[in-house]
């Protein structure tokens, strides 16, 4: 991009505490599976609008604390095999290397 955007600038500029309140109502719309509003103006519908199609469809606070604890204990057990299996030929990515 030729211009880098600038927050404050426009309908769009607002205090994080705003910001947050947009985003996080965003996030419950998404969660619930509406789409954007467009009857929104300014920063509610900036924030809908990156939300539903910037964001990544798994976002952190449509997943549990309980899922993504368990979800952090499997990447954890994996990476701790994959670190003791390093130096021997059960490792899971033997063979991958560039």
């Amino acid at each position: 991009m030729c211009f880098p955007r600038k927050p404050s600038l426009g309908r769009y500029s607002g205090t994080r505490a705003e910001w947050h309140c947009a985003y996080r109502a965003a996030r419950v719309a998404a969660g619930q599976g509406l789409p954007p509003n467009p009857a929104y103006s300014g920063i509610q519908w900036k924030a809908q609008l990156i939300v539903a199609y910037e964001r990544p469809l798994l976002d952190p606070l449509a997943c549990s604390v309980l899922g993504r604890l368990a979800a952090y204990r499997i990447i954890e057990e994996i990476v701790s095999d994959e670190r003791k299996a390093v130096d021997t030929s059960e490792s899971y990515l033997s063979g991958w290397e560039v």
